[in-house]
């Protein structure tokens, strides 16, 4: 287990690949490969935004939860801190499904594979 996790932690930081998938996207789609580059740029740093201010507000719930009076804040404090998790977890995981689309689906999608020209003889 502990190596598959190295390997998906490398693989999602970066270091397991070098060679990016939109390098492997064919030239004549241009404006295409500005998009996913500028696409795939932003994933990681949207990652951390994400993760960092959802974290920060499950945090601020928990501590309303722990604070509250009643057991009507406290369910409603409940019911909005597994919301948040929910919701996190959602946006993580499209987030890194997009990193796996750009890196893996998309240039397996859009192989250039050349047509067989001839005759059919």
């Amino acid at each position: 287990m502990n190596l598959f996790l190295t390997k998906m932690t490398t693989y999602l930081l970066g270091m397991g690949n070098t060679l990016s998938g939109v390098d492997s996207l064919p030239e004549d789609w241009g404006w295409v490969k500005d998009i996913v580059k500028a696409v795939d740029t932003l994933l990681y740093p949207l990652l951390i935004v994400v993760g960092a201010f959802g974290m920060i507000y499950a945090v601020v719930i928990g501590v309303n939860m722990a604070r509250a009076d009643s057991t009507e804040k406290r369910e409603e404090a409940k019911k909005r801190l597994i919301n948040v998790v929910v919701g996190l977890a959602i946006i993580i995981a499209l987030i890194l499904f997009f990193k796996l689309f750009i890196d893996q689906i998309l240039p397996a999608f859009v192989d250039p594979v050349e047509p067989e020209t001839g005759t059919g003889a």
